[in-house]
């Protein structure tokens, strides 16, 4: 699905685990790249449900991108 990615309208944003084996980081990067008004957090030493590894980390993140004070 990758030559679809470009045609993507909304802004999108990727979190993923730094050591995602199930996903690789480089899919992640490449995703980023490719989908327009996107954005890449990557959370340290998380794995495939990086948003579990930091919970904290996670609602700041999507706070701020859904702009939620």
């Amino acid at each position: 699905y990758s030559s679809r990615l470009p045609l993507i309208k909304a802004p999108t944003l990727l979190i993923w685990g730094e050591k995602d084996d199930a996903t690789p980081l480089a899919h992640a990067k490449i995703m980023e790249k490719s989908i327009p008004d996107s954005g890449l957090v990557v959370i340290k030493d998380a794995g495939h449900f990086s948003y579990t590894a930091d919970l904290a980390l996670t609602e700041r993140v999507l706070r701020s991108f859904f702009g939620i004070k």
